[in-house]
């Protein structure tokens, strides 16, 4: 069974991504994040329990109070205490050269990829 979740504080962008995942049978679970912050309380909480976990992450950059690089520097400091491995992608809107640079250092991210997203592209992170 795989599970993604979406990390992103656009309802909408959200929205989108979850219709794709179900229409096309992406994913058979995921779980939706407008907050960075809940998402990693939940993923502390669960750091034992394997099934809870996700497969993957589609993680926002431009966030309000904890945005995407917040993120990663607090997942860092507990992934490897995680009871599964688990890859993130940067989804952003962002196309600085910068950003996916700085991406490119942590070797748990996978990818960076743009906005919008598509049942193409999303199939492509499992």
């Amino acid at each position: 069974m795989s599970k993604v979740f979406i990390i992103d504080d656009d309802p909408i962008h959200q929205r989108i991504a979850q219709i794709m995942i179900e229409k096309h049978n992406i994913y058979d679970e995921f779980k939706s994040y407008t907050e960075a912050g809940k998402a990693l309380e939940y993923l502390q909480q669960n750091i034992a329990a394997a099934d809870a976990l996700p497969d993957v992450i589609l993680l926002d950059l431009n966030m309000p109070v904890v945005d995407g690089w917040d993120f990663l520097e607090k997942f860092d400091t507990f992934r490897n205490a995680l009871s599964k491995s688990i890859k993130i992608y940067i989804v952003s809107s962002s196309v600085d050269e910068k950003d996916i640079m700085r991406s490119q250092s942590y070797a748990y991210v996978h990818g960076f990829i743009s906005k919008p997203l598509s049942p193409d592209i999303i199939r492509n992170t499992r």
